[in-house]
């Protein structure tokens, strides 16, 4: 999340031609994940001076003109009225529905001189997840698959890692989707 943050940022400043929609699951989630990190990073790189950090509407306007907005998917068909965007980061795509994505992706339109690009952040938390069949076992076209351990995360500190390869030896399951990155199951399924 804090890489795709700064990518974003970074974006945002270098071109006007940006046009962000950022979202999870539900609208309260946003504003005390993603817009707080966004707004933190804004923060802690001392760029205020070329952002307007708009806290009602949680939106992100930059100098340069390219901007971001972010929105809940407790009603994705209110997306159905956003157009011009070209970008689009789903945080804890975990939590969203193959529908969801798809209303999403129909999103992706209008004229963009910089092309069109989704980001989706998760962990891998269930094998059975939509996200596995889509992009890992049929493989999606114009995908690309990144994937990281806490192991590649500056933005986490000793006591977490220490907690993460605890799971190990508490909770191998846990351990595989949340230290190693690997699809999991969790809970007991019954078939």
């Amino acid at each position: 999340s804090h890489y795709v943050g700064q990518e974003t940022i970074l974006r945002m400043l270098e071109s006007g031609e940006y046009s962000y929609l950022v979202v999870r699951k539900t609208g309260k989630s946003i504003r005390h994940s993603v817009f707080k990190l966004l707004s933190d990073i804004i923060s802690e790189h001392n760029l205020s001076s070329y952002f307007i950090i708009n806290k009602t509407e949680m939106a992100i306007t930059c100098i340069t003109g390219s901007t971001l907005i972010t929105s809940g998917l407790d009603d994705v068909e209110k997306l159905k009225s956003i157009a011009n965007i070209n970008r689009i980061w789903i945080e804890e795509a975990s939590e969203v529905t193959e529908k969801d994505f798809q209303q999403l992706d129909l999103r992706l339109r209008g004229q963009s001189k910089i092309g069109y690009q989704m980001t989706l952040t998760f962990n891998p938390i269930s094998e059975l997840h939509w996200l596995k069949k889509t992009f890992f076992d049929l493989g999606k076209a114009n995908s690309f698959i990144l994937k990281t351990t806490y192991k590649d995360n500056d933005f986490i500190d000793d006591k977490y890692k220490e907690t993460l390869t605890n799971l190990e030896t508490e909770d191998y399951q846990y351990y595989r989707i949340y230290a190693l990155g690997e699809w999991g199951v969790l809970g007991n399924l019954i078939y």
